[in-house]
């Protein structure tokens, strides 16, 4: 048995995932390990990172090797998304990752990171060949919405709406309602086009199953589910928020400040001031695709980086996969 690290350089935190190999390609958690940098805000204001991000960047790297050694991790797989992709310095944080641990980064393309986000959800709830998804995972920097299953992406986009990039559109604490609307509006324009492509797939029109994974997706369903039975759920998994909890847990937290925001049950204090642009994307989804409901998922990009690598190696090999010693 394999034990393996996924390290995933995101817009908002990075993450690192230590999994062990199971018989048929499968993975069990052993570890995980989360720090947030958000990366995405000084790309959304200047076009790159810059000498104290990079920095920070580097030695969360560094870190989170670190523990996947510690784990007992043989080799890692390093992928880094849309802040990096989209930044104009990103190429000097991988040469110096690079330099330092000898580990090359594969930098996705938005379309590669929403198949291997697909890949995590429909491994987490054991999809069958043949059975197909739709699966939304809103990053920091980016919005990957793919339709597919096991066997790969049918149709999807990824889309600029990452509520770290947009946060600087909702003035006000709490935002103007005119704000709202405005970025409300501009997602929609953003989504139909893609919700018309998923329909034309699917097979019988009807909207798709959806599941939603990342951290401001869960905490806006955890928000919507204890605001509904008075409790918040620990466990996310296969949880199913209704379009109406949803909303309603939206308006309660856009009538509040971003300090009373912290104090919602389900919200982490960290995500708190994003979570009013990344509502707006998540209502302005379930409208376009007309969902009436949306699963909750824990497993994402960096579960499925590991079971394409134990896969098909659609988007990453285990070529790629540097040693650790």
């Amino acid at each position: 048995m394999t034990r393996l690290a996924a390290l995933d350089l995101g817009s908002n935190s990075f993450h690192l995932l230590v999994a062990d190999e199971l018989p048929g390609g499968r993975i069990k958690r052993v570890t995980t390990e989360k720090v947030a940098l958000r990366l995405a805000e000084p790309v959304a204001s200047t076009g790159e990172l810059g000498k104290d991000a990079r920095r920070r960047a580097a030695a969360t790297f560094a870190q989170l090797l670190a523990h996947a050694r510690q784990a007992g991790a043989r080799r890692v797989l390093a992928v880094a998304t849309e802040a990096i992709r989209r930044a104009s310095d990103g190429g000097r944080l991988l040469d110096r990752l690079a330099s330092e641990h000898g580990i090359r980064v594969h930098v996705l393309s938005g379309m590669e990171e929403g198949e291997l986000s697909l890949l995590g959800m429909a491994g987490a709830f054991h999809l069958p060949p043949g059975r197909q998804v739709l699966g939304l995972d809103l990053g920091g920097g980016s919005y990957e919405v793919a339709y597919g299953g096991t066997g790969g992406l049918v149709a999807g986009a990824s889309l600029p709406l990452g509520p770290a990039r947009l946060r600087s559109r909702l003035v006000g604490d709490p935002p103007r309602l005119l704000d709202r609307a405005e970025l409300h509006d501009a997602a929609l324009r953003l989504l139909r086009p893609v919700a018309a492509d998923v329909a034309k797939a699917a097979a019988d029109g009807r909207p798709p199953r959806a599941v939603g994974t990342a951290g401001t997706i869960r905490d806006l369903g955890r928000l919507g589910l204890a605001l509904a039975g008075g409790a918040t759920p620990d466990r996310v998994r296969g949880l199913v928020v209704t379009r109406d909890q949803l909303e309603r847990g939206y308006a309660r937290l856009v009538s509040v400040s971003t300090t009373e925001r912290m104090e919602l049950p389900g919200v982490s204090p960290k995500r708190a001031d994003l979570l009013p642009a990344g509502g707006l994307v998540l209502l302005a989804t379930m409208e376009a695709f007309g969902l009436e409901h949306l699963e909750l998922c824990d497993w994402g990009l960096r579960e499925g980086v590991l079971l394409d690598v134990l896969g098909a190696a659609r988007v990453v090999s285990g070529q790629q996969a540097a040693a650790l010693a």
